[in-house]
């Protein structure tokens, strides 16, 4: 289409006019073309019919006055008989054939006869003189004043209009009263020939004449029209820069231009459109919620990669929502409420199951009618988390208290049932009250303090210290208790001058203190606890607690500084541990802008390591 335009552009007229036959302007010009023949044929048959009509109506005028003027001379023939002696009927002939001679003009009026009452021919001209004494075989057919085109008795290959009239004679008691007149076709009809053959040519050129003046009209529309068509191609490809050339400020023109117009507005929407999509990508990208929008049916239109990693799959636009949500119950569709809905995945990939909270709401036209659904996918997994941990908290500290008060409590009723009549058995009833009483009180003071450390509330006296220092005092500490259970206690410095930390020196008595109490607990007889340290690449200084004990199983890694949380529940209650140890240690650490981390084998021990930045480095920053 574009070549065809370049090439009319470029004057090629015989691609021009192959091109002006072809398409719209072919069409509009065989449709024009039909009407003009049509309407010059309804013409043609009109024209010809009033044509002959006209022409055998002057013929009529012509015979009639002649049979005036005949009948005039026939009358002044008899008249003049009277006077004058002669044959009556000779002399109404020569008359008449010097009346016809005179009135007829290119001796077009061939026969004129005189008729008697029976049809007998009395006098005759022409060729009609034969026939005298002769019946005319056409008279009784023909009524006065009517008229009939025949072929010519005398001349078989032409029409003639034959005519009787009466003869119009005053006082005249003849035996002649009609007069019988043909009158030859063959000009009439030569005429109204060459009149149809004249306008036939006419109307040829002027054909022409209109078929170029509707190539030059069609081309004006079609070519516009097919710009038009071209540049709607070339926007529904996207392509909005074409315009459309004003020719003309006609109905053409001023359609072009609101094409143009329609053209620049709609590229704007689209642009505007565009823009809002883009926006809607970024922020549907850039959430940490899953989002998918279905249609009326509940077929997926709209999905973000969020929603894609929450559920571990592909979604693809078209599915159903029912085949991708693993629910128990499929949602009919349309929904006209919000509803909501927990659901668990448990992804082969991962060793704890997710918790997706879903939100459906139905997406409504003005008219309140649903035309879609928005599901937000919300992973709650860390809530469920939390929620239980709360639970299993407030069930750990309802455990941990109600257990050593039931044992004072029982106590204290034995003594008072008479224990302490016993010195012996009351003394170890006290002992055992106070040992709980004790367990109580370090339980509180642990949870105490790990209140005030999720609050912010713990008070840190941080000072300018020698992390060597602090390790050398903790080994001190436990180096008896080491030697009672014959375990071998050493500290080892990878570097032989670590940088100085800005710590709490009782909370970092208080870290060490309880990370060697758990090696030294879980350690055996004839083990080993190895206090290490060293400053890392990245700049933090590193300090790991090693023991040869019994080791953590891979699964409670995730959760051993969950507070309450014990690998071995039973045998950790014996020992006397509260289970906030590690809890206590990882808010301390953290609160030290640090980090901590176990590594553990089972039956292999266990490493719990914690690195802290130097006090130079806290300066720079």
């Amino acid at each position: 289409m574009r070549n065809w335009i370049k090439s009319v552009r470029q004057g090629n007229v015989a691609e021009r006019w192959f091109a002006y036959a072809t398409g719209l302007q072919w069409k509009l010009l065989v449709i024009l073309a039909l009407i003009i023949l049509i309407a010059l044929q309804v013409v043609f048959v009109n024209f010809s019919d009033r044509l002959e009509k006209q022409l055998l109506t002057n013929v009529t005028n012509d015979l009639n006055r002649q049979k005036n003027v005949i009948s005039k001379v026939i009358e002044e023939t008899i008249h003049n008989r009277k006077k004058e002696e002669g044959d009556l009927k000779d002399q109404i002939k020569k008359d008449l054939e010097r009346v016809v001679f005179l009135q007829t003009k290119n001796n077009q009026l061939i026969n004129v006869q005189i008729l008697n009452n029976n049809g007998l021919v009395v006098a005759a001209t022409g060729a009609g003189e034969s026939k005298v004494g002769y019946k005319n075989p056409y008279v009784h057919s023909l009524l006065y004043n009517q008229e009939e085109i025949r072929r010519s008795p005398s001349s078989k290959s032409q029409d003639v209009l034959m005519k009787v009239y009466p003869l119009d004679l005053q006082n005249q008691d003849l035996e002649f009263d009609r007069i019988y007149m043909e009158y030859p076709l063959d000009t009439t009809y030569q005429l109204i020939r060459s009149i149809i053959k004249t306008l036939i040519i006419q109307t040829f050129y002027a054909m022409i004449i209109v078929s170029i003046l509707i190539v030059i009209m069609t081309r004006t529309i079609t070519v516009p029209v097919k710009e038009i068509k071209e540049q709607a191609t070339a926007m529904a490809e996207g392509d909005f820069n074409r315009r459309v050339d004003v020719r003309s400020t006609d109905e053409i023109g001023k359609l072009a231009k609101a094409f143009n117009h329609l053209a620049s507005h709609l590229q704007t929407a689209l642009t505007q459109k565009e823009e809002e999509k883009e926006k809607l990508e970024t922020v549907l990208s850039d959430m940490s919620d899953g989002v998918i929008a279905t249609n009326r049916s509940g077929a997926i239109i709209v999905k973000n990669e969020r929603s894609e990693q929450i559920l571990n799959r592909e979604i693809k636009l078209g599915e159903m929502l029912n085949s991708v949500l693993p629910l128990s119950e499929p949602v009919q569709f349309p929904i006209t409420q919000e509803l909501h809905n927990l659901i668990r995945i448990q992804h082969d990939d991962q060793d704890d199951p997710l918790y997706i909270k879903l939100t459906f709401t139905p997406l409504k036209q003005k008219r309140n009618k649903p035309t879609g659904t928005i599901v937000v996918l919300k992973d709650v997994t860390e809530e469920e988390r939390l929620d239980r941990q709360r639970k299993e908290f407030v069930a750990n500290v309802s455990h941990e208290l109600r257990t050593p008060l039931t044992t004072i409590k029982s106590y204290l009723e034995a003594l008072e049932d008479g224990a302490l009549e016993q010195p012996e058995l009351a003394v170890r009833f006290l002992q055992v009250s106070r040992t709980e009483a004790d367990r109580m009180t370090r339980l509180i003071n642990d949870l105490l303090q790990l209140s005030r450390l999720d609050a912010k509330q713990s008070r840190f006296d941080k000072k300018i210290m020698y992390l060597e220092d602090v390790l050398e005092d903790v080994a001190d500490r436990f180096i008896f208790q080491c030697k009672q259970k014959k375990i071998k206690l050493t500290l080892r410095h990878a570097d032989k001058e670590l940088p100085r930390i800005y710590a709490d020196r009782d909370k970092m008595d208080q870290v060490l203190d309880n990370l060697l109490s758990n090696a030294v607990k879980f350690t055996p007889e004839g083990g080993s606890v190895t206090i290490s340290s060293r400053l890392r690449p990245d700049g933090l200084i590193e300090v790991g607690i090693t023991d040869t004990g019994i080791g953590i199983p891979k699964k409670d890694l995730e959760r051993i500084f969950e507070r309450f949380y014990r690998v071995d529940k039973a045998r950790a209650r014996e020992q006397g541990g509260t289970g906030l140890g590690l809890a206590i240690v990882q808010e301390i650490i953290k609160a030290h802008e640090g980090i901590v981390w176990i590594e553990s084998k089972e039956q292999k021990g266990t490493t719990v390591f914690f690195a802290l930045p130097p006090f130079e480095r806290r300066v720079n920053s």
